[in-house]
């Protein structure tokens, strides 16, 4: 008996195997839009901090946060313009985003260890 398999509808495997592939893009981009808008809301926080040790050394924390805030603004339009592209373009946005994400909350995370310690 002959036990190879037989494609008996390949546009609906294909097809299956397509939404399959959405579904996890979509969970991906939600993970990126979900961490983004919690680190716009810290980043926020942050630069509107009346903390003592935050505002002793005033020139250089101005300067950092306000590159902080520069980059955060990135990632948000990144993210809005993402969200609204297709194919190929919408993907490598996607992927820009996440980039400049892990790079942010690195920076965030640091400025908040060094200044906060």
């Amino acid at each position: 008996m002959n036990a190879q398999h037989y494609l008996t509808n390949p546009a609906r495997i294909l097809r299956a195997r397509e939404l399959d592939r959405i579904g996890g893009q979509r969970k991906f981009e939600n993970g990126i839009e979900s961490r983004a808008n919690n680190l716009s809301k810290l980043v926020t926080r942050l630069a509107q901090s009346p903390f003592p040790s935050l505002r002793s050394y005033a020139d250089s924390m101005d300067e950092e946060l306000e590159a902080l805030l520069v980059k955060e603004a990135r990632l948000r339009w990144l993210v809005r313009v993402a969200k609204y592209s297709e194919g190929a373009n919408r993907e490598a946005l996607w992927l820009e985003a996440e980039k400049v994400l892990v790079d942010l909350e690195k920076t965030t995370e640091a400025m908040l260890y060094a200044h906060c310690a």
